[in-house]
């Protein structure tokens, strides 16, 4: 009987002892499992922390700023990027002022490298003094031989994992391609002036972008040097426009006898600078684009607009001559109206204007403090001046009789034309515009100073809208 109950005891114990290992197993088991799963949330989140950084620091996602500094003609480039360490960076310097766009030494050394901050320097090894405006680009060309393999790796052999404001597509051979470019127009013939790097502006990407129905808007403006056409329009980005000023409709060589020429970029804006002299009357600036012409996406723009344009329509588009169609279009500028005040004169040469004061309207005899009764008059002209456009080039000239000391009346007359610009800039409604002045004395009669009447006469501020 003692045997039989010590048995019973012993099977009872085996069974709770193997119970509780499988238990005591089964809860080890539910540990490493929870401390798996948090392990790997862990690792998760890490990456994704990872990924966030990564995004912030994307090396394809071009950024681009830095400087260009002119000193007395001398000219350096200073960049500052994101660009990876080793990148080649081409640096032209093109003839802008005749808008050939042609590199002013061809062959002269112009690459550069990135260096491990990303920053890169090039001073171009030329005196550019002489030159009125210079255009400064800087260029990362993929393909071909034109980087490290380390590079193209990363921006893709056809640089196809370039992103940003600074990208713009090309092609080689029929094959598209992305490059990074920036481009400032510098004036060497003044003194140390720096221009910065920056990035150009977007918009949004038209609804109908690469419509074979096409539309362009544009704005004209110009500062006495150059027009300047703003244009918006649904064309591919690469589409090649050319410009021309003609005087006439009967002239046979534009103003400048060249053209003047551009890309449409991805947003499908343009932007062109036309050199002219004058403007005239009758004067026009043309703006045409041809199967025949360069453009930079050749074979993309066969496939959507046909080999002559033969697919293409809408307002802008005319008959080619060569067949098919083109683009073309013209603009008309014009020079500003502008109202003369009561008791003045005002004349008009092409596109300049020219409005005379009497001096007995502004001054007493031999003074240049402007009299009480002045004020009426120069109110007047402020409000004719102020709807100018911006910038608009005004020279105030002074001028007198041949009455006394020629050193004498020349410092009259400049003093009297510094009275009217300091009026003219106390109203601050003028001061969008490019003012200057200038005393020239009795060396510039208008009448003969034989009689009280021509003295009357040449005794005078001028201001002088767009001088010639």
């Amino acid at each position: 009987m003692v045997r039989k109950s010590c048995w019973f005891f012993l099977i009872i114990a085996t069974i709770l002892f193997l119970v509780g290992c499988e238990e005591k197993q089964t809860k080890g088991e539910e540990s490493s499992h929870v401390a798996v799963k948090n392990s790997s949330q862990s690792d998760g989140m890490q990456k994704e922390k990872e990924k966030n950084n990564g995004d912030k620091k994307n090396p394809t996602n071009i950024e681009l700023s830095g400087e260009i500094v002119n000193e007395n003609g001398k000219i350096v480039v200073k960049g500052k990027s994101n660009l990876m360490k080793g990148t080649y960076v081409e640096i032209d310097w093109l003839d802008r002022p005749f808008s050939i766009r042609n590199p002013i030494c061809l062959l002269c050394e112009n690459s550069t490298v990135v260096d491990k901050n990303g920053n890169f320097t090039f001073e171009i090894p030329q005196d550019l003094q002489d030159y009125e405006y210079v255009l400064v680009t800087i260029e990362v060309v993929l393909g071909g031989l034109g980087q490290p393999d380390e590079i193209e790796a990363v921006y893709g052999e056809h640089g196809e994992n370039l992103k940003g404001p600074f990208v713009y597509k090309h092609e080689i051979i029929e094959e598209e391609y992305q490059k990074i470019f920036a481009s400032v127009l510098v004036s060497p013939n003044g003194k140390q002036t720096i221009y910065p790097i920056k990035a150009p502006k977007r918009e949004k990407v038209p609804d109908d972008y690469g419509s074979t129905k096409v539309w362009i808007d544009t704005e004209l403006t110009n500062d006495h040097h150059y027009f300047y056409v703003k244009g918006k329009s649904n064309l591919l980005e690469g589409t090649h426009l050319n410009a021309l000023y003609y005087s006439s409709k009967d002239a046979t060589l534009s103003q400048n006898w060249i053209s003047s020429s551009t890309e449409v970029v991805s947003d499908g804006t343009f932007f062109l600078q036309i050199p002219y002299d004058t403007i005239t009357e009758n004067g026009f600036i043309i703006i045409t684009s041809k199967p025949n012409d360069t453009h930079v996406l050749e074979t993309k723009m066969k496939e959507i607009y046909g080999e002559q344009f033969e697919k293409m329509s809408g307002d802008q588009v005319k008959p080619n001559e060569e067949g098919g169609n083109m683009i073309e279009f013209l603009l008309y500028p014009k020079p500003p109206i502008v109202k003369a005040p009561e008791k003045t004169m005002l004349t008009t040469d092409d596109e300049e204007v020219k409005i005379q004061l009497p001096d007995n309207i502004l001054f007493d005899h031999d003074k240049s403090d402007l009299k009480p009764d002045a004020q009426k008059t120069l109110n007047e002209l402020i409000q004719s001046l102020e709807t100018l456009e911006e910038d608009t080039v005004i020279q105030i000239n002074g001028h007198t009789d041949s009455t006394g000391d020629d050193q004498y009346n020349m410092t009259l007359s400049e003093n009297r034309a510094r009275a009217v610009e300091t009026y003219l800039r106390q109203s601050e409604k003028v001061n969008h515009m490019q003012i200057s002045i200038k005393g020239y004395g009795e060396t510039m009669p208008i009448a003969p100073n034989n009689t009280e009447e021509g003295k009357a006469k040449n005794r005078r501020v001028e201001i002088v809208i767009n001088p010639k």
